[in-house]
């Protein structure tokens, strides 16, 4: 059944709610009930206890997770765990969890986003009206948030940096350089697939303090180096490659230009850029860029389709020469200087 099909009022009802389930798994996944819910079931009294938070609106709440298959309640008050369950929880043996991702929307992103009427409105970010500053400045100002977001993004990459990385056509070159590569996972996995490569990291200097070198793989640690800087005004000069992987989403422009022509004044003539983002598709097909848009829209970023890339290419002197897909959301552009 198409959704033209279904009755429009009760489509738009179930979609205008919507956030209540989201916001729900949030709080699951921040308060980690899932770690103390099995197999053979448990009441709800002793994961309360366990967690020392209210009882009643506890059930309350896994009842309504259960019915997205979010636990599932086999007896009055008793749960058991499900997959959904398991992909938030951090002691189920063997499970990968992404209970970090599922609570990365801040207290100050969700009160942005709902602010997103101003961003419509203006064309502005959300941030900068509520708060004064940008959303980067304001977890800069604020360690919790800034720890939870950072949390957030690392456990996302841990899903997507294998798969990406084996779709990088890197195995003819030599050096790397990760800009805004955050603590190095990607950076770690291309140097991981790619033993030829010696690779940079750069990053914010806060953020780069922050990074540690890779203690467990000596031979691996030998070719990662790290630099502390702004993309905005200077990165690594002269190697073989750059990766900006889901940057260029989160800044407008105007902005994108400013690190597009960094980047390009550090390259040589014959060095590749390779920007890992979301290209947003044709037409009314649904694509997760589509809706972590509205809330980019909150920050004063977008995603871009095809045409987009392209034109801020151009806008640097720059052109897109290939574009690999992956197995996740995101695509590879291949980049180089124009002639």
């Amino acid at each position: 059944m198409s959704l033209s099909e279904i009755n429009p009022i009760q489509r738009i009802n179930e979609l205008y709610w919507g956030f209540v389930i989201s916001r729900a798994i949030h709080v699951a996944a921040k308060l980690g009930i899932a770690d103390h819910v099995d197999q053979q079931g448990v009441h709800v009294k002793t994961v309360a206890e366990k967690l020392s938070i209210n009882e009643d609106r506890l059930y309350r709440l896994m009842r309504l997770l259960a019915s997205y298959e979010i636990f599932q309640e086999t007896d009055k008050f008793v749960f058991t765990t499900t997959a959904f369950s398991d992909a938030i929880s951090t002691s189920t043996e063997g499970n990968f969890s992404v209970r970090n991702a599922a609570h990365m929307v801040t207290k100050s992103m969700w009160e942005a986003y709902g602010h997103l009427e101003h961003s419509v409105r203006t064309g502005e970010d959300s941030y900068t009206d509520l708060f004064g500053k940008g959303v980067f400045e304001h977890l800069d100002d604020e360690a919790e948030e800034n720890d939870q977001f950072a949390r957030a993004m690392h456990n996302y990459a841990e899903l997507e940096n294998p798969v990406i990385a084996e779709c990088c056509p890197v195995g003819h070159l030599h050096s790397v350089v990760d800009v805004g590569g955050g603590q190095g996972g990607f950076l770690k996995e291309i140097l991981a697939q790619h033993t030829q490569l010696n690779g940079m990291l750069f990053d914010q200097p806060l953020i780069i303090e922050q990074a540690t070198h890779i203690e467990e793989n000596s031979v691996l640690n030998l070719r990662f180096d790290k630099s502390g800087g702004s993309f905005f005004e200077k990165v690594p000069a002269g190697a073989d490659a750059y990766f900006l992987k889901r940057i260029l989403h989160d800044w407008s422009d105007e902005d994108c230009c400013k690190i597009l022509k960094t980047v390009k004044a550090a390259m040589m003539p014959e060095s590749k850029l390779y920007v890992i983002d979301a290209i947003v598709p044709e037409g009314n097909v649904p694509h997760f860029s589509k809706e972590i848009e509205a809330f980019l829209m909150t920050w004063g970023g977008q995603e871009r389709d095809l045409v987009e890339f392209d034109k801020l290419c151009k806008k640097t002197g720059l052109k897109i020469t290939s574009v690999i897909e992956t197995p996740t959301p995101l695509s590879v552009l291949e980049i180089q200087i124009a002639n």
